[in-house]
């Protein structure tokens, strides 16, 4: 899909991988709202890009749904999203001083699991209702990411593999490729 000219979404936008993101899919043509907790890394990276940046607590629902009504509202439903924002928890399920705090893995899991899933929910529901791009049907594309340390894994870290991820392969890449790009997905 050439994304020139569409809206696209990327959480996590304030920063690392996500600010990089943001600045790729600018310099295609997108219009980009940067969505991230940090607003000061946002408004940095939408200035750079000639975006737009709205706060996003990406495990909140009325924070993802504010922020996508927002963005929709500056630029139109997002054809394109790409889920960055995530975190880890540095520390072993057990150490010298005991085990890890549980709400420390739990908020691993709400950040990386529940708001990709909030926010691919948020932005699918909005391609869903737009035209299609071309005869194949295509209405937009979401992309998740993920740290390669849910490969490697991470010393002194026990949430490296809680991040949704598929396993490589032909099968399964083509098997993703047929979601994203099934008129029913989107």
């Amino acid at each position: 899909m050439d994304i020139a000219g569409h809206a696209a979404l990327v959480t996590g936008g304030g920063s690392g991988m996500g600010a990089e993101t943001a600045r790729h899919l600018a310099r295609a043509g997108a219009r980009v709202a940067v969505l991230d907790v940090n607003r000061d890394g946002a408004a940095e990276v939408a200035a750079e890009t000639g975006g737009v940046a709205f706060h996003c607590d990406v495990a909140d629902a009325a924070s993802g749904e504010a922020a996508v009504a927002a963005a929709r509202e500056a630029h139109g439903p997002a054809r394109v999203l790409v889920n960055c924002a995530g975190v880890g928890a540095p520390g072993r399920i057990v150490s010298r001083t005991g085990p890890l705090p549980l709400e420390d893995y739990v908020r691993v899991i709400n950040i990386n699991l529940v708001g990709t899933f909030n926010l691919m929910r948020l932005a699918a529901a909005d391609m869903a209702g737009l035209d299609p791009v071309n005869d194949s049907g295509e209405r937009g594309v979401i992309v998740n990411t993920a740290s390669v340390a849910a490969y490697d894994g991470q010393v002194r870290s026990s949430t490296t593999t809680v991040r949704p991820s598929l396993p490589p392969g032909p099968s399964v890449s083509s098997g993703a490729f047929r979601i994203l790009r099934s008129p029913c997905a989107m």
